[in-house]
């Protein structure tokens, strides 16, 4: 009889760590899906002005100054030939390719607004940040994920937009006011954690170029010095 009594006794408390096991990692696996930073945009002027001037900045940095340039290179001799023709064809040229030069972006700008039709058609894009992945949408459909990250290459940041940039080749400026899920100065330092890469900081503004350059400079001096 005390045989069986302890063979009864043993099986019953075994079920409750089974459950709480499961809730657990039902919470886990819900945390991991958890939206931390959300944002909504559009393809407007804003957007696309940013798209222009941060590919200028980044991969063609010395384009406008080297246009200025030689449109006043352009310019000069005009002062010295004598026919009156060849100096106004000198003026003219060289007045071009240094307004080209300085208003490039808005020419781009006018042209992409006439050409890209999520600009036209007003599309909503809505981005979305997990502790694990990253889903882009355009108008409720997926166009681009990353899961734990491994498919954003690049991160940078100005005064007013993150950009990222994807292996896949796809590019997605984000717009810092419009993030309507998370805090935007912690966006940063989260996809540091997420995806190793550091956010490279670009500034539009000149007074901020002026301190990046200040600094590297610094840097530079210090590094010599050692």
């Amino acid at each position: 009889m005390a045989k069986n009594k302890s063979k009864s006794s043993k099986t019953p408390p075994q079920a409750k760590p089974k459950t709480e096991a499961k809730k657990n990692s039902v919470q886990a696996s819900d945390k991991q899906k958890e939206v931390l930073y959300q944002v909504r945009t559009k393809r407007d002027s804003g957007v696309l002005k940013a798209y222009i001037t941060f590919t200028y900045r980044v991969f063609h940095p010395k384009v406008t100054a080297r246009m200025v340039l030689y449109g006043l290179l352009i310019i000069a001799p005009g002062f010295v030939v004598k026919a009156q023709a060849l100096k106004i064809v000198l003026w003219v040229l060289g007045g071009l390719v240094v307004l080209l030069g300085l208003f490039r972006q808005y020419i781009s700008l006018a042209l992409t607004k006439r050409s890209d039709e999520d600009y036209r058609n007003g599309t909503e894009f809505v981005y979305e940040f997990t502790q694990n992945d990253a889903s882009f949408f355009r108008d409720g459909e997926l166009t681009a994920y990353s899961s734990k990250y491994k498919d954003i290459d690049a991160v940078f940041y100005d005064e007013d937009y993150y950009y990222l940039s994807l292996t896949s080749r796809e590019f997605f400026v984000i717009p810092m006011d419009r993030f309507t899920i998370g805090d935007p100065s912690t966006f940063g330092d989260f996809m540091y954690k997420r995806c190793k890469k550091v956010c490279r900081w670009i500034p539009a503004k000149l007074g901020n170029k002026l301190k990046k350059y200040r600094s590297s400079r610094a840097v530079i001096r210090d590094q010599m010095h050692r």
